[in-house]
This record gives structure tokens, sequence and C-alpha cells, in this order.
């Protein structure tokens, strides 16, 4: 069985540890995250490729685990995924980047996650700001995009 989630904050050894706090006992190779999906479909598309990343560190470690490096000039892709390291000088980066042809990818197109204390804004709202300023539209990855289940 497989636990998909659009988290791509947390490893899949992050998620199997926060359950196992909760005494819920889940190999983490039952999670696959949207983070690992969007490294995935990065990969087959553009093996060994570049991207400029604003996330965390759940995606960062899928995007290296796939081969990907990390490009602040000309990049392949900007991905934008949840987290708390998000600030006008990057999206301002992602922006150029995009406007100069790297192709924009979201790691899931939620609009509002549940938070410690309440809720917060989710992915498709951290690439509103991208998206506008653009006129791009952005692909993304995890569920609902049947990638994350054929990946």
């Amino acid at each position: 069985k497989v636990i998909f989630t659009n988290n791509s904050v947390l490893s899949p050894k992050d998620l199997q540890h926060k359950l196992r706090r909760l005494g819920i006992d889940v190999g983490e190779d039952h999670f696959y995250t949207s983070a690992l999906a969007t490294a995935q479909f990065l990969a087959s598309q553009t093996p060994e490729g570049s991207c400029f990343c604003i996330g965390s560190a759940g995606l960062f470690a899928a995007l290296y685990d796939v081969g990907y490096t990390m490009n602040d000039v000309n990049p392949d892709y900007v991905v934008v995924g949840e987290g708390e390291f998000y600030n006008y000088a990057l999206i301002s980066k992602a922006v150029n980047l995009v406007r100069s042809g790297s192709r924009l990818i979201g790691t899931n197109c939620d609009v509002v996650d549940k938070a410690e204390r309440g809720y917060a804004p989710a992915c498709a709202c951290l690439m509103a700001p991208i998206e506008l300023a653009t006129g791009v539209k952005p692909y993304y990855l995890g569920k609902p995009n049947p990638l994350i289940v054929k990946s």
C-alpha cells in the first residue's frame, strides 16, 4: 500500500518518523510525496537537469536524489513547493528566470493546507505571484495529477 501526499516539505523518512511518534508504524517506502513525483517527472523530461527551487528540505532532497542540480542563472526549470523560506527576492528571481525561458513547475495545486494554528497558503498560492508576473501557467504535479499514481 502507498500513501500519496501533496506534502513536499517532508521526506518519506520524515513522514515515517512523524507517524511513528503517533504510534503508527509505516515504512518510509510506503510514502509517495508530491516532491518525489515532481523530481521523477523532471528527471524523465530532462535527465540530470537543473532547477531554481523554492521549497523545503523534502523537495530539495528529492531533486538531488534524481541527479538534479540547483542553478540560479539559467535553470531548465523553476520549481515551487511549500515552505517557510519564501520571500520577495526568491519570487523576483523566479519571475526573471521564467521570463528568460525556464519552465514553471509546482509540486501540487493545493491552495490552502491545514497548519499548526489553523491554515496556511499552499503551493498554488505561493505560485500565484510568479504566474501573474510572467503570464505563464505552471504545470502542477501531485494530486490530482494522474502522474503521481503512474510514477
